[in-house]
């Protein structure tokens, strides 16, 4: 169906031009706006949470993959995220995850500092952003590290699936059986970003094929270079970066990983 071509909303004009009339295409970027997006990096993020609801539900696990412009990877970072005595980590037949496993591990009070850091002046990607960012978005807001209201500059590499490729379902498991993409375990929120950021370079190759230049999204990454609505303290970042506790596979002891430390872009 010609629904499934259509590319995702951000495929649309930098705003403040007028908003684009339905089956009209997008006007071409201008010189100055190809410039101002060439550059800018991808934070690719993976939650595993309680639930679906982000009012109502908690994060459980966080992932970030950090990649220069051309979607390669520069470094990674996990850890699992305690979220408060008594709460129900909910469908562990998914997620895998059991309370206990939890315990020791950081609040999201203790990581959200190097997260924001981390996700400063990068287009922000998940495959389903709407979730993933929808979480981000409600905890990182009421924690006064996002503005009130502010939309997160992001790109879908579910959305974006069937511009890139030709598959029978935008699942991520599905995507990378199709693009040829690496998976390890699914749901485990590290496996799964990478995988996103896997898909992330094969659309850029199919685009650098097929002579689009520059990337399609090329408004989500002039919106990321100019958004001033992430606000971290360098030294909780810092301070966070020495709390990661990622999720081991069963047998081995419980990893702590070592970002590399994260610059302040305020």
């Amino acid at each position: 169906m010609p629904f499934y071509h259509r590319p995702p909303a951000d495929r649309g004009p930098l705003r403040p031009r007028s908003p684009v009339a339905p089956g009209q295409a997008a006007p071409a970027p201008t010189p100055a706006e190809r410039a101002e997006a060439a550059g800018v990096g991808y934070a690719v993020v993976d939650l595993e949470t309680t639930g679906l609801s982000p009012t109502t539900d908690s994060i459980l696990e966080i992932a970030l993959v950090l990649t220069d412009a051309a979607g390669q990877v520069e470094r990674s970072w996990s850890t699992l995220i305690d979220p408060g005595a008594g709460v129900d980590v909910g469908p562990t037949h998914i997620h895998g995850l059991v309370a206990e496993e939890l315990i020791g591990a950081p609040g999201l009070d203790d990581v959200a500092d190097l997260l924001v850091a981390d996700l400063a002046g990068r287009a922000v990607v998940a495959h389903n952003a709407r979730f993933d960012v929808g979480f981000l978005t409600q905890a990182l807001g009421k924690r006064g590290l996002l503005d009130r209201g502010a939309r997160v500059p992001r790109v879908c590499t579910m959305e974006w699936a069937r511009y890139f490729m030709t598959t029978p379902s935008r699942r991520l498991t599905t995507c990378c059986e199709v693009a040829g993409v690496e998976i390890g375990r699914h749901h485990n929120a590290l496996d799964d970003a990478l995988a996103a950021a896997g898909l992330l370079r094969h659309y850029l190759s199919v685009g650098a094929q097929r002579g689009e230049e520059p990337v399609a999204w090329v408004r989500a990454l002039i919106e990321a270079r100019r958004f001033t609505g992430w606000h971290w303290d360098a030294r909780r970042a810092q301070t966070g970066a020495e709390r990661l506790t990622a999720r081991t596979t069963p047998g081995t002891e419980r990893a702590r990983p070592e970002p590399e430390s994260s610059g302040s872009r305020q």
